[in-house]
Formats: structure tokens, sequence, C-alpha cells
């Protein structure tokens, strides 16, 4: 596991470092554009990066173009579709996202550059499959990570809580008794569907379906989906967050930074925006993994990350896929 994941961060590297970093010096270069969504790399790494792809390529110029998650997959779809002009050359898009681009018809096909020159057999298969459409390589994995539960310290400790729940039904009563005049419980919103789609998988359901017809079906009115919705509602009510909007707004990293909530469920590098935001947190945040059903195996989680594509319009190919 740990020389694929190895393999996995040289290949996101490389694609950095051939398709994007900061613009270099020098006459004759021919310019890269890319788009990176903000916070997904540090300026320590693009500086580092930068440094060792003029190097290795003299006849090429990045250009890196911060991009904010708010409004992007409009953004995106107006990229692909351009004619000319000095749109993105590789573009970061959540791995997700992937599918409904490569449907528009706006990504070039990767798979003969992955598997020669970027290791393809050696990704992790979980990290592969969402930049995949059929048989077709159209995403290169950037980043991912799983969800957990962050948490404040010092307010379990106040509440009489020892150590973290196992059970899905110890993290109910927990966050019950976590809840008080000057503390809320838990920051759950009503449409965190990344969250919600974890229940549903522990209770044996799914999203969708794909029967032999090949076209998808939805699937979450069937039993399984609807006890892991139930579970979302009753967990999501001791927590009042709001019901018509997703944890982006508005971004529970604010929420959580007032200092008056005890949980949200995020990836684990959330909790330095919090930091950042309250730097009083800093030592009193921890994680716990969501929990499941019983104690022998915490609960399922969305994988969420990031793909790096490659638009059909780019005016230079030959240095996206360098």
């Amino acid at each position: 596991m740990r020389r694929r994941l190895l393999a996995l961060l040289c290949v996101s590297a490389s694609l950095l470092t051939a398709c994007g970093a900061l613009p270099g010096e020098g006459s004759g270069r021919r310019t890269v554009t890319v788009w990176l969504m903000k916070d997904s790399a540090s300026k320590e790494f693009l500086a580092r990066f930068t440094k060792e792809f003029e190097r290795a390529h003299g006849d090429l110029r990045l250009d890196i173009r911060i991009q904010q998650w708010t409004g992007i997959g409009e953004k995106v779809q107006t990229a692909l579709r351009r004619q000319g002009g000095d749109g993105p050359d590789v573009i970061e898009v959540g791995n997700t996202q992937v599918a409904q681009y490569v449907d528009g018809g706006g990504l070039l096909d990767l798979t003969l550059e992955s598997m020669r020159d970027w290791g393809m057999k050696d990704w992790l298969p979980g990290l592969a499959e969402p930049g995949r459409f059929g048989s077709r390589q159209y995403g290169i994995p950037w980043y991912a990570a799983n969800r957990v539960v962050i948490y404040r310290k010092d307010l379990f400790a106040a509440a009489g809580l020892a150590r973290p729940p196992r059970t899905r039904d110890q993290w109910l009563n927990d966050t019950q008794k976590l809840n008080s005049r000057d503390v809320q419980g838990i920051y759950l919103a009503g449409q965190d569907w990344y969250t919600l789609a974890g229940f549903i998988w522990d209770e044996g359901g799914d999203l969708a379906k794909q029967p032999s017809s090949g076209t998808w079906e939805g699937s979450l009115d069937t039993p399984a989906a609807l006890r892991g919705m139930d579970f979302y509602r009753r967990l999501q009510a001791l927590g009042a967050g709001p019901a018509d909007a997703d944890e982006e707004h508005p971004p529970q990293a604010g929420v959580f930074a007032r200092g008056r909530v005890a949980q949200i469920v995020a990836v684990p590098g959330l909790a330095q925006a919090v930091v950042r935001k309250n730097p009083e947190l800093k030592d009193k945040l921890g994680y716990f993994p969501v929990p499941g059903r019983t104690a022998a195996r915490p609960g399922a989680v969305f994988t969420g990350g990031s793909d790096l594509v490659v638009p059909k319009n780019t005016d230079d190919r030959r240095g996206a896929t360098a």
C-alpha cells in the first residue's frame, strides 16, 4: 500500500511539473495554463516544483491560476466550450465531476499517456476509477481524503465523555449529551450528501443502480437507503444545521471556528482552515472515524478529492501532457 501511495504521489507531482507550476523566466517558452483549486496545493509545494519543472522543461512556461470552488462548474463548462484563446490547458476538477465533463465531450482521452508515462497500473483503484469513463482514463488522481469526525476534545471532556463513540447509537447519545445552552452537539447541514452516502452504504443501499439495460436508475427509495436517510435525519436534528443548504453554505469551517460547535463531519485537512480562523482551537481539536452500525467496523465514508484533466480544446496537447 505504501509503495502504491508513493507511486500515486509521483504521478500527481510529475503531471503538475509537466502541466503546471509558477511562471518561469526565459524567452521562447510555450505557456501552459493550469487551473488549480484554492488550497489544494501549498505555495511551498508549487514553488519547489517550479524550480524542478523549469530545470527539466526549458521550452515550457507555466501559468497557474488559482480558482475558487464556488461557481467553478459553470466556469469549467465555459472553458471547455471555448474556441481558441487563453483558456486552461490543465484543470483540477472534483473527482465526481469528471463524468459530466466527459459526457459533454470536452475532455481529452489520457489513456495512452496514463499507461505509458504515469504508471497507471500502480494507482489505487479507488482513486483511478472516478477519472475513468468506460475503459478510457480522462482524469488523473490529484489528491483524495476520507471523511472523519473533527471534534472538540475540551467540549467532550466537559460533557463527561472520556472517549469518542464507536457505534452510531452511541454517537447519537453522546451528541445529545454535548448539546447545552452554550454548545451545539454537531453541525450537520441538511443537504450534505457526502455524509449521507456513507450512512446509506452502511445499510446496504446505494444512490443509484445500473441494471443489465445499462441505464442508471436512482435507488434512494429502497428500504436500505431509507434507513440510512432516517439515521441522517436523527443526527442532523441534534445539530440544528440549515435544512436547505449543504456543508459549504455557509462553509462549515467558519461555523466550527466560532467555538460553539462540538463536531463536524469533514476531511481532516479542514481542521487547518478552522485553526486559521480561530488559532485558540489549535490544541483542542481531535479526530475519530465516522462510527458504524456496530463497534466491529467503522462507518462507510465518501472518498473525496480532485483529478487533473486536459480540455480537448487545448492549444498545446504536448505541453499539457509532457
